[in-house]
This record gives structure tokens, sequence and C-alpha cells, in this order.
């Protein structure tokens, strides 16, 4: 785990035991940060998870924990001098507590809705391309369907043409042929005899030799290439 995860579970803490009004230790100078020192402490946390699934379940995690909680509101937030170079622990009222909280209590609740409006919208375009580990992105998956709804004819020319442009203009991740056409096959853009016939052959052909005039503007026009 990184510093900055640590640092806002321990702010997120902090605001609970805040709200529940309890006995707040002293604590140290660096605790109390701006709104800017706040800002760097979240884009370091929100790089920090392996994928955006993990991201979007700790973010929703800490959203939960202090999204029914609220500080009153005061004009003047509590200023604090500080003098980093030395070991300090302070202390102060609830009221200053108070004070503190409402305005990292307001940001965090901000930053927090805010990355998980992004996230979600970025969920929604996954589950529109069922395979992420074949298709670059939703779009990509989409003209893949509305090309292949239009333009197979000759099954093995047509789909190993297919194939062969969308790596080469890297619109798919590397995928082996026998890969790719048992995905068509599992989901029904190829007939079992057909694909009984691909898997005596076992490869598809190169892009040169499947190559039409016919076949590039059709993946020209769908694909935008």
């Amino acid at each position: 785990m990184n510093t900055e995860y640590y640092l806002i579970k321990r702010l997120i803490k902090y605001l609970t035991d805040v709200y529940n009004e309890e006995k707040i230790e002293r604590l140290s100078q660096s605790f109390f940060i701006s709104n800017k020192e706040l800002d760097k402490i979240l884009r370091e946390y929100y790089i920090f998870f392996k994928n955006e699934k993990e991201l979007l379940s700790d973010v929703k995690y800490n959203y939960k924990l202090i999204k029914d909680i609220s500080f009153p509101y005061e004009k003047d937030d509590v200023m604090y001098a500080r003098d980093l170079s030395i070991e300090n622990n302070v202390s102060h009222t609830q009221k200053e507590h108070n004070r503190y909280s409402h305005r990292i209590h307001s940001r965090l609740i901000e930053a927090f809705e805010g990355k998980l409006n992004r996230l979600s919208d970025f969920q929604t375009n996954e589950n529109k391309n069922p395979y992420p580990l074949i298709f670059i992105s939703s779009d990509i998956y989409s003209k893949f369907i509305k090309y292949t709804s239009k333009h197979i004819i000759d099954y093995y020319l047509d789909y190993s043409y297919l194939k062969k442009r969308l790596e080469h203009e890297n619109l798919i991740h590397s995928l082996k042929d026998n890969e790719f056409m048992r995905v068509l096959f599992e989901e029904k853009l190829i007939k079992s005899k057909d694909y009984e016939k691909y898997c005596i052959i076992n490869k598809l052909s190169s892009l040169k030799k499947s190559s039409s005039t016919n076949r590039e503007n059709n993946f020209n026009n769908i694909f935008n290439v």
C-alpha cells in the first residue's frame, strides 16, 4: 500500500471520530493540510490501484463511510501555522476540529462523487465490450459487429481479412487465429460447418492474400480509417 492510501483512510477515520464527538488526541501539525495538498494526495491515491475495478470498489467504500455525515459551516476555517522542521503535536477544540473537518469532508465528497461518475461511465462503456482482451474499446467492438452483419460472404477470406486488418490497424490486441475463430463460433458469428472446416485448415489467410478492393472499402467505411 502506498502512503497516500493510508492518508486517505486516516482522514476518513478522523472525520468520523470528529462527527461522533470522540476525543481527538493531539495530532502532528503535518496532519492538517490544505485543499491543494489534499488534491495531490488524492491524485496519488487514485493511481495506486491495479485497475479501474479495484479503484471503483475502494472509492465506493470510502464514499459510503462519509456521505451521510456533515459538519457545521463556518465562514472562517482554522488557520494552522506550521513549522515542519520540528516535531510538534497540536491540540484543538471541538469547534476547531469541526471547522477543519467541514472543509476536508466537503472536498472529499466532491472528489469522490466526481471520480465515481467518471468510473461509472468507464464501466458502462466497458460493459458494451464483452471482449476487452480482444477489442481495444467498445466502439471497435460495435463496428466489428456491424461489419460482420453486412460483409461476411466467404467466411474464410472475409474473416481472415477482417482479423488481419484489425491487427494491422492496432484495433485489437494480439490474438492467435484459433482463439479469434473460437470466439466467433461461440458468439454464433460463424456456422458449425464453417468452423469445422476452419479447424482443418487451422489458420487464417494473410492480409495480403485475403485483401480485395471490396473488402478494403467496406473496412474503411465502417472503421473510418
